[in-house]
């Protein structure tokens, strides 16, 4: 049986056009590859990666109420972001504590060490963005990432 390797493979050359009818999804793989190369070695050293990131980061904001609401706003399986938080809590960036208002219920708080991690993750993955965007400027840069953020928000189409 063939192994299927989850890291992105390096971006080919951009000047290799797309086929006609695969130009958008030709475009945004291989955008969305050079960005993976990059944030993936920003990542590489996070524990829990992508996730253990997207945890510190909700946690930090205050954004999350419980786990499985977390869980439900990242897009994460439940078991997924409660290994990740163990982790997280393994490594000293986050502790549970008791919500006074419901003792089932535990609230995550970031630690100090968390926070400079997290701090750390998001300039390398501000660099990585800046790096995958650099032929682009300023005002083509702006237009691009609100489009794509008014793409994002969009409900998604039921397959």
């Amino acid at each position: 049986m063939q192994r299927i390797s989850l890291t992105p493979r390096p971006a080919p050359a951009r000047h290799v056009p797309p086929p006609s009818s695969a130009g958008l999804g030709w475009a945004l793989r291989t955008v969305l590859r050079d960005y993976l190369a990059r944030a993936d070695a920003v990542l590489a050293t996070a524990p829990g990666g992508q996730h253990g990131y997207e945890i510190l980061a909700a946690v930090s904001a205050g954004d999350y109420g419980t786990q499985i609401s977390l869980a439900n706003r990242l897009g994460i399986h439940r078991t997924v972001v409660t290994d990740r938080i163990d982790d997280l809590e393994r490594a000293g960036m986050l502790q549970r504590h008791l919500s006074a208002a419901d003792r089932r219920v535990r609230r995550l708080v970031i630690t100090d060490a968390g926070r400079a991690v997290l701090t750390e993750l998001s300039a390398g993955l501000e660099a990585a963005e800046e790096e995958t965007l650099a032929s682009l400027d300023e005002d083509d840069r702006e237009q691009f990432l609100n489009a794509l953020h008014l793409l994002a928000r969009r409900p998604v189409a039921a397959a």
